[in-house]
């Protein structure tokens, strides 16, 4: 009963006021939808809600206000070098370009500009609806998520503080690339009749770095969704109906990252090096992951598993 009139709330909300992508009102909504999830719980497993979610918030809203610095250090923020990087691998032209010039009609939006939309979207909530997920599921198979989660995020935040770097649409803007580069990424939203969509995503742009760009967390975390659901896809087998679920499951997974690349070098948001980049980063993270809960601190991983038992459900 609890967590019914939760989604009706939420679905209220989401259609008056909007997805909610902010990282705070974000975080609300996720506490809240684990709180009614688990009505009849313990007050102590409550507040342990609270306990596991605040300080991750903090930490991603204490990166959100750093990233803003990386082009006010005084390091070369690096432009022609990525155009030139990208013209060396792909015989002298720029991905972004090439698409765009056959793909992109500014003056009508195109049938497959709504999935590139639709994908772009998915990286302000996917990530966190699987965190929620895997929190109400099982507490430390969270644990492990959100240490990779974290390890991306602030390996990222380093990077553009040491190597700033400007995306496509920017380095067309400076002159770096002939011609014009669209910033398109978010424009299919008209072709659904949700144009308020891209106003909410347009303003989360605007409120990024433009110099953060090498590695794009938008693939990096595309594919870390796909490391941290194929375990569970892979157990998709037994009868006919559940393998081919699997099969069907482990298929979209595969494509998901693909997708997101196409949208973001289409959209001129991210080179073909910063997507390699962020997949790059996204394997360093899960191997140091790795390592570090077999090997430095085990102990750490058994009381992980030992608080199962601490884990919010469903009554």
């Amino acid at each position: 009963m609890g967590f019914g009139a939760y989604v009706v709330v939420l679905a209220w909300f989401c259609v008056t006021e909007g997805v909610p992508i902010d990282r705070i009102g974000q975080t609300v909504w996720i506490i809240a939808g684990i709180l009614a999830a688990g009505l009849g719980r313990t007050w102590r497993q409550h507040v342990r809600v609270f306990v596991d979610w605040l300080p991750l918030l903090a930490a991603l809203v204490l990166y959100d206000h750093t990233r803003g610095i990386a082009d006010t250090l005084g390091m070369t923020v690096r432009v022609g070098e990525l155009v030139d990087a990208e013209r060396t691998l792909f015989g002298g032209n720029v991905p972004t370009v090439w698409l765009q010039d056959r793909l992109y009609d500014a003056t009508q939006v195109q049938w497959w500009e709504v999935g590139v939309a639709i994908v772009y979207f998915t990286h302000f909530v996917l990530p966190w609806a699987i965190a929620a997920i895997f929190y109400f599921v099982s507490r430390p198979m969270w644990v492990r998520y959100i240490r990779r989660v974290l390890l991306l995020t602030y390996a990222g935040l380093l990077t553009y503080i040491l190597i700033p770097a400007a995306p496509p649409w920017f380095a067309a803007r400076e002159g770096m690339i002939d011609g014009e580069v669209a910033r398109i990424s978010t424009r299919g939203w008209w072709e659904l009749g949700l144009s308020f969509a891209e106003v909410w995503l347009k303003d989360a742009q605007a409120e990024s770095n433009p110099v953060a760009a090498l590695p794009s967390l938008h693939a990096a975390f595309s594919l870390l969704v796909v490391v941290a659901l194929w375990p569970l896809a892979a157990r998709l087998r037994g009868n006919k109906l559940a393998s081919a679920t699997g099969v069907l499951v482990r298929a979209i997974l595969i494509l998901f990252p693909l997708a997101m690349a196409f949208t973001l070098a289409y959209g001129g948001e991210h080179y073909v090096v910063d997507i390699v980049a962020g997949w790059m980063y996204v394997v360093l993270v899960c191997a140091v992951a790795r390592w570090w809960e077999q090997r430095v601190s085990p102990h750490i991983a058994a009381a992980e598993r030992d608080s199962a038992g601490t884990t919010v459900r469903r009554s």
